[in-house]
C-alpha cells in the first residue's frame, strides 16, 4: 500500500505556485520551496501561515484577531509590531501575490500561489476520491508543532487533527469494505487495521473494524483488536468496550418513538433496581447544574453503569453529566470529549430511539471538532426522534442556534419547548441565556428572576441573572446575584470567576484581587478562564 506523498501532489510549471504539506511534519515543496523553508524554523511565523491558509471559514481574517489570537500575552503595540513583522517576513519568502490584504484591516493568503496538502486531501474526500486523499496523509496535521505558551493556538490545531483524522479513518474504512466486495482480503484487513491505528477510542470504529475482520475469515486479527479494545478502554477511558457480542437483548430495548405511526409498544427496561436508583439520582444532581451536584451525578451514573453496563440511559446522562462538568468545574475538553463520545455511542447503539445521546454527539463536534454544519443536522435528528426531551431542545437553542446569533429561532425553539414541557427549569434558565446572548438583558432579568422565585436552589439561574443586570449597567445587583449563586454551589469556581468580573467592572479593585487569589490558590488544573471552554469564542466575549 503506497501512501507517498509526491504522486499525489499535483505538479505544476507555474513558478509562482508553492506547495505546503501540513498533514505530518510541515514541509514546502515546488516552486521557490528553497525560500520558503526558514520559515519551518520560526514557529511563530509557521503558526501565521498555516492558521491564514487552513483555519475556517476560509477567507479574509481580520489583524485584530490575529493578533490576539497568536499574540495573547503581548501587549497591543508589540503584539501588532510582532504580525507586522511576521508579514514581512511571509512577503520575503514565499510567493510575490501570497500574501494579499483587504484595505488596512484584514489579511488572505492567495489559493493561486500555496497549495495545501490538507486542502486538496478534503477535496478528493469530497469527490470520492479516497485513494488519491490518503496518500496525501503522512501523519497528523501539523505533526509535533505546538506554540509555547498559547493553549488557544494549540486547541484549534487540535481539533483540525481530530476531524482531519476522522475523515482519514472514514477513507480507510471506505476502502476497506470495497477492497473486501472485490474479494480483496489482504488489502480490506489491510485498509481497516488503518482505520483502527487512526482511532484507537473510537468504539464504533472499532467495532466495524472487527466486524469486517471477522468477515473476510481473520478470526485470530479480528479477537486480538478486540482484546486490545477492552483492556484499553478500561485502563485509559474507564468504561467498558462493547463488543458484538455484548449487545443487549430485546427486552432491554426500547421502542422506537411511540409518536410515530407504527411504533411498538415500549418495553420495559430490564436493569436491576439499584442501578435504576442510582441513574434516577444522578438525573436529580445533574440538573441542579453546580460543581458540586455534577460530581455527584458523575459518580452516581458511573455506580448505575457498573451494576448495568448496558443501561442506554445511564450511558447518555454520564455523557451529559461530563459536558457539562466542561462548563461548571472545568473539565478540560481534550481529555472529556474523548469520554463523552464513548458513552453516548454506546448509549445510541443501544437504543436508537433516545435523542439525547445524538444531542451529545452533536455537542462534541460542535464544541470540540468546531464543524457546525455536521453539528446542526444531529441535533435535529436528535429532536426528531425524541420530542419528549428537553435537552436536544436547550442545547440546540443555546450552543448553536444563539451562539451563531440566530437568537430569534433559538427563542421561538425554547418557547415551543416551554409550552410542551412547562416544568422543566432548564429549558426556562437557557431561554434567559439565550436573551443575554440576544443582548436583550431587560428580558433575560425577568426571565431569570422567574426562575429564581421558583427554583431558588438552582445555580445556573443567578448565573443568567447577574449577567443580565451587568448588561443593564447594575453592577451592584450583578454582584449579589453572584454572590448568592457562590453560597448556593458552595463557592463554585465559575460563579467565582463571574464574581471577580463584576468586582474589576465597578472599579472594586481589591475584591476583584482578592478574588483572583482565591481561584488561583485552588490550583485547578482547568481553571476558571476554562469552565465555559465548550462555548464557541464570541461568547466568551460577552
Amino acid at each position: 500500500m503506497d501512501l507517498s506523498l509526491d504522486s499525489a501532489l499535483p505538479t505544476t510549471t507555474e513558478q509562482d505556485v508553492l506547495q505546503l504539506r501540513t498533514l505530518g511534519v510541515p514541509a514546502f515543496d515546488g516552486a521557490r520551496a528553497c525560500g520558503a523553508e526558514e520559515l519551518l524554523s520560526q514557529p511563530m511565523r509557521l503558526a501565521l501561515l498555516v492558521y491564514l491558509a487552513a483555519a475556517r471559514p476560509r477567507g479574509f481574517h481580520r489583524r485584530d484577531e490575529l493578533v490576539a489570537f497568536l499574540w495573547p500575552h503581548a501587549d497591543a503595540a508589540h503584539a501588532r509590531n510582532s504580525l507586522r513583522q511576521s508579514l514581512h517576513v511571509l512577503r520575503r519568502n514565499l510567493p510575490d501575490g501570497t500574501v494579499v490584504t483587504r484595505g488596512s484591516t484584514e489579511i488572505a493568503l492567495s489559493a493561486h500561489h500555496l497549495i495545501l496538502d490538507s486542502e486538496l486531501f478534503e477535496e478528493h474526500l469530497d469527490h470520492g476520491r479516497e485513494l488519491e486523499a490518503v496518500a496525501l496523509s503522512r501523519g497528523d496535521f501539523l505533526q509535533g508543532c505546538q506554540l509555547a505558551d498559547n493553549a488557544e493556538f494549540d486547541a484549534w490545531v487540535e481539533s483540525e487533527r481530530d476531524r482531519l483524522r476522522r475523515r482519514m479513518v472514514r477513507a480507510a474504512l471506505v476502502l476497506a469494505v470495497r477492497y473486501e466486495m472485490d474479494n480483496d482480503a489482504a488489502s480490506a484487513g489491510e485498509w481497516a487495521r488503518v482505520a483502527a491505528e487512526r482511532a484507537p477510542y473510537n468504539e464504533d470504529v472499532l467495532r466495524e473494524v472487527i466486524a469486517l475482520l471477522l468477515r473476510i475469515g481473520d478470526r485470530e486479527g479480528a479477537a486480538g483488536m478486540e482484546r486490545a479494545a477492552v483492556t484499553r478502554f478500561r485502563e485509559e477511558l474507564g468504561v467498558a468496550f462493547a463488543t458484538q457480542r455484548d449487545a443487549p437483548a430485546n427486552t432491554h430495548v426500547r421502542a422506537a418513538n411511540p409518536h410515530k405511526a407504527g411504533a411498538q409498544a415500549v418495553h420495559e427496561r430490564v436493569v436491576p433496581e439499584q442501578a435504576r436508583r442510582f441513574y434516577l439520582r444522578a438525573r436529580q444532581y445533574s440538573a441542579q447544574r453546580s460543581p458540586a451536584t455534577i460530581a455527584q451525578s458523575i459518580d452516581a451514573f458511573t455506580s448505575a453503569i457498573r451494576l448495568a453496563p448496558d443501561y442506554a440511559e445511564a450511558h447518555a446522562g454520564l455523557a451529559f453529566a461530563l459536558i457539562q462538568a466542561t462548563v461548571y468545574i472545568g473539565y478540560p475538553g481534550i481529555d472529556t470529549f474523548p469520554r463523552i463520545r464513548a458513552h453516548a455511542s454506546r448509549a445510541s447503539r443501544l437504543d436508537s430511539s433516545l435523542g439525547e445521546p445524538h444531542t451529545f454527539l452533536a455537542q462534541a463536534t460542535l464544541c470540540h471538532d468546531y464543524d457546525w454544519t455536521l453539528a446542526e443536522s444531529i441535533y435535529l435528528h436528535a429532536i426528531e426522534i425524541d420530542p419528549t426531551s428537553d435537552i436536544p431542545r436547550q442545547a440546540y437553542a443555546m450552543y448553536l442556534l444563539a451562539a451563531s446569533g440566530r437568537t430569534t429561532e433559538a427563542l421561538a425553539l425554547l418557547n415551543r419547548a416551554r409550552d410542551v414541557m412547562p416544568n422543566a427549569p432548564g429549558l426556562n434558565g437557557f431561554f434567559a441565556m439565550a436573551c443575554v446572548y440576544g443582548r436583550q438583558y431587560e428580558r433575560a432579568r425577568a426571565e431569570s428572576a422567574a426562575v429564581i422565585e421558583f427554583h431558588p436552589t438552582y445555580a445556573q439561574a443567578y448565573w443568567v441573572h447577574g449577567m443580565a443586570l451587568e448588561g443593564l449597567g447594575d453592577e451592584a445587583g450583578a454582584i449579589e446575584s453572584f454572590e448568592t449563586g457562590l453560597r448556593v454551589t458552595d463557592r463554585s469556581s465559575l460563579l467565582l470567576a463571574q464574581l471577580g468580573r463584576a468586582h474589576a467592572r465597578a472599579g472594586n479593585k481589591a475584591r476583584a484581587r482578592e478574588v483572583l487569589a482565591e481561584l488561583d490558590a485552588r490550583g485547578e488544573a482547568g481553571g476558571a478562564a476554562r469552565v465555559v471552554s465548550c462555548r464557541p469564542k464570541f461568547l466568551l466575549r460577552l
